[in-house]
């Protein structure tokens, strides 16, 4: 044997080795055969415990006039209302670009903004890493804090993995794990279809989706603690499987998202 062979033997048993415990954990990351997204816009109204109006959130999946070859172009916005804003000031807008044939994120952008500071992340996606940079703007003093990290893991954005998800067959009891890293902070996603069953006077696929955060610089799994218990998620149990209703007990309480318009575009 001779010695770039060897090498190249050592180099790889050395990173079988120090591979994380949980890359064991995780599932096929190839997309399913379900039929893809339409081109649409789907409108939601947010709150706590379904009484309290929190604010709106507006998808838009593959919007006219927004073309990226290759990729499905997401665009997400949101802000607080009401007594919420008060509490909780907030808006987002976010762009997301999911490749076509894989179902993988290749490029997400977000500002957020919560009355404390301004956030403008942005991630790359390719296979085996993630490209992150953040740049935070206190919103009192203008200070500006960066941070920048690759993560040396195939992961998607929150996009990218509803898309995959919903491209799977999605019988009861169907389990899918996966890497998620939407901002700054890697999390290990299970995903379990939990039901077949009527909401909002439709069918519906319920499912739970439990995160697991991961420490970027150590690769050790973490209790998520700003999430009390899994993401409920419903999805419409039909050709277009869009969103319903989701539901997440947070740090701050019972959030809910619920849509209230659906509109396919020509």
């Amino acid at each position: 044997m001779k010695f770039p062979t060897i090498a190249i033997f050592a180099l790889s048993a050395t990173a079988a080795l120090s591979a994380p415990a949980w890359t064991t954990q995780l599932t096929s990351g190839k997309a399913g055969s379900h039929s893809e997204m339409p081109s649409c816009t789907l409108d939601f109204t947010m709150s706590w415990k379904g009484m309290v109006q929190a604010g709106t959130c507006r998808l838009e999946f593959a919007p006219p006039g927004v073309s990226k070859p290759g990729a499905m172009v997401i665009k997400s916005t949101a802000t607080s209302q009401g007594a919420a804003n008060a509490l909780f000031p907030y808006k987002h807008s976010f762009w997301s670009e999911v490749t076509d044939s894989t179902l993988q994120t290749r490029y997400f952008k977000a500002s957020d903004e919560d009355g404390k500071e301004t956030c403008v992340t942005t991630n790359r996606y390719s296979p085996g890493s993630v490209s992150v940079h953040e740049l935070a703007t206190d919103s009192k003093t203008g200070a500006v804090q960066t941070q920048a990290f690759t993560f040396p893991h195939t992961s998607r954005d929150i996009f990218s993995a509803i898309l995959f998800i919903r491209s799977q067959k999605l019988d009861v009891g169907e389990e899918h794990t996966t890497l998620l890293l939407p901002f700054t902070s890697p999390y290990l996603l299970k995903v379990r279809c939990e039901a077949k069953e009527q909401h909002m006077g439709k069918d519906a696929l319920r499912l739970s989706f439990a995160l697991t955060k991961i420490d970027k610089d150590t690769g050790e799994l973490k209790v998520y603690k700003k999430l009390k218990k899994p993401v409920t998620l419903w999805l419409s149990d039909d050709t277009d499987r869009v969103p319903l209703e989701i539901r997440a007990a947070v740090y701050i309480g019972d959030v809910r998202a619920v849509l209230t318009n659906f509109k396919k575009n020509p």
